[in-house]
């Protein structure tokens, strides 16, 4: 196949990750949500990882961008795509309480930059000799990057057949009404019959977007939907990058020639041959090819690791990370504490405020494992406060769904004596909610 539309895939991507990069600067949340918190919520296994200290992680940010940059060049690519994965893997890892799916997505499309042969066409590299030009790659590569953008869809989709998103419309009705302020549209925005429709339209479009992108005849059309799907999303839910990281992503889907056929409109047109020479063909080595198998089995299990814990994952979220529930439940809650002090008895109310800042507090109030996570914060809190061993329950009352709150966490349990590993938490209570 053409490499032209994997080079496009790379080039694009690179570009999204030195303006996310950038963007992540300007707005100054390199602070705010890495460098002002005390204490972070991190995850199960990994909480030997912090963030470096100012400036050194602004640095950081910096750096990533122009790593992007280098991958959009192509200029020693696959050292740039490994350092970038790595290095963003690492702020992913900082504080589970800012974990994103698009997040998750960038990590796994950015690893098979790494391992695919994307930099042999419209590169620095191929320019300045350090890899064969090749104007082809095995078709293998341009389905790997399909795949990778079809599995966000239908596991996103997969997620929305329940009954809260079909038979309730919720929690688009939530997010719906809570947007009814906005110019010429927001009188329309608070009628039930538009968060149905905007409900079932969802879940269509993600069950089935991947078929129509695959079909030449509907292909553009279908593109078309992509491109107005994810800017109404973006400009109704505020949500980053993660439009553009779609829009541009899903070109893969068009013939892998479409960059070369596009520039020749506006072009002398070039002949091309009508089979590749050996020469022209950029090679995938074998050991390669097994960790994208391996790569690929894991994608699929990661989403559907859930069915090994009891409950609602949407209620309890065991389960919930790396699984491609994009946008499908809305929580609010409250969270207070109970620290016991075995040596006399005595026990009082803590805030999870005293570790956490607002906006931690807020996922930590409806999120078990981050509930967990803060019983341990609080826990060694006390410790550095000469109160060693001090038991810690929470009572934490969750709204899901506009639904009234219900009791999460199981108030009698000390989930500080609780190892915060992924097996299953019998201190969650209930399977609160409809499948």
């Amino acid at each position: 196949m053409s490499a032209d539309s994997v080079a496009v895939f790379r080039i694009g991507f690179g570009l999204l990750a030195v303006y996310s990069s950038v963007r992540f600067l300007a707005k100054g949340w390199v602070d705010s949500l890495y460098l002002e918190p005390e204490h972070h919520l991190t995850y199960p296994g990994f909480g030997w990882v912090q963030p470096w200290p100012s400036p050194w992680l602004h640095l950081h940010v910096a750096v990533l961008a122009l790593l992007g940059a280098c991958i959009a060049l192509g200029y020693r690519h696959r050292l740039a795509a490994a350092l970038f994965v790595v290095g963003f893997a690492y702020t992913e890892l900082i504080d589970a309480a800012l974990y994103l799916n698009h997040y998750w997505y960038v990590t796994l499309a950015g690893l098979l930059l790494v391992l695919l042969p994307v930099h042999h066409r419209w590169s620095l590299d191929s320019r300045q000799g350090r890899v064969m030009p090749a104007r082809f790659v095995p078709a293998g590569v341009v389905w790997a990057l399909r795949a990778q953008i079809a599995v966000v869809y239908l596991f996103a989709g997969v997620a929305k057949l329940n009954g809260d998103w079909l038979l309730r419309a919720q929690p688009m009705r939530l997010w719906l009404a809570d947007r009814t302020h906005l110019p010429i549209v927001g009188s329309l925005l608070d009628e039930p019959v538009l968060a149905y429709a905007a409900s079932w339209a969802g879940a269509f479009f993600d069950l089935t977007i991947v078929g129509w992108l695959l079909w030449r005849r509907s292909r553009p059309w279908a593109y078309g939907t992509v491109v107005g799907f994810h800017l109404i999303t973006g400009v109704l839910f505020q949500i980053g990058v993660f439009p553009w990281v779609m829009i541009v992503g899903t070109l893969v889907f068009f013939a892998p020639d479409w960059p070369g056929r596009l520039w020749s409109t506006s072009s002398a047109p070039t002949p091309k041959p009508l089979m590749a020479k050996s020469g022209e063909v950029a090679r995938v080595a074998k050991p390669v090819v097994v960790v994208l198998i391996v790569l690929a089995l894991l994608e699929l299990a990661l989403p559907l690791r859930h069915y090994a814990y009891a409950g609602n994952v949407r209620w309890t979220e065991e389960g919930y990370y790396w699984s491609w529930r994009v946008m499908v439940t809305e929580k609010a809650g409250y969270a207070e504490y109970r620290i016991t002090d075995p040596a006399t008895g005595h026990t009082w109310q803590a805030s999870p405020r005293l570790v956490l800042t607002d906006w931690q507090a807020e996922q930590a109030a409806v999120r078990p494992d981050l509930i967990h996570a803060t019983a341990h914060l609080l826990a060694r809190h006390y410790r550095d406060q000469g109160v060693p061993d001090v038991e810690v329950r929470a009572d934490v009352w969750v709204s899901m769904n506009g639904r009234p709150p219900h009791p999460i966490v199981d108030p009698t349990v000390d989930l500080a004596a609780r190892p915060r590993t992924p097996t299953p938490a019998g201190w969650i209570l209930g399977n609160f909610g409809p499948p």
